[in-house]
């Protein structure tokens, strides 16, 4: 069982990135992350001492997909 991680900054740009299973602390909530599509590219931006520490936002996902 992997254990949410209450990280509520985007590491690509440093806003909030939004994340409701980081607020609410379950993976049974909806997020915006589900209906976006968040390409292996765009999360290779990621710098790697925060991959799967924290979620991007989803101003980072738009430009990330308009960018690939």
């Amino acid at each position: 069982l992997t254990k949410v991680k209450k990280n509520h900054i985007c590491p690509l740009c440093n806003e909030d990135n939004a994340c409701a299973v980081a607020a609410s602390g379950s993976f049974d909530v909806p997020c915006w992350c589900r209906s976006y599509t968040i390409t292996s590219e765009s999360l290779d931006r990621v710098p790697e001492t925060q991959r799967n520490e924290s979620c991007i936002c989803a101003k980072c996902a738009v430009k990330s997909e308009l960018r690939d």
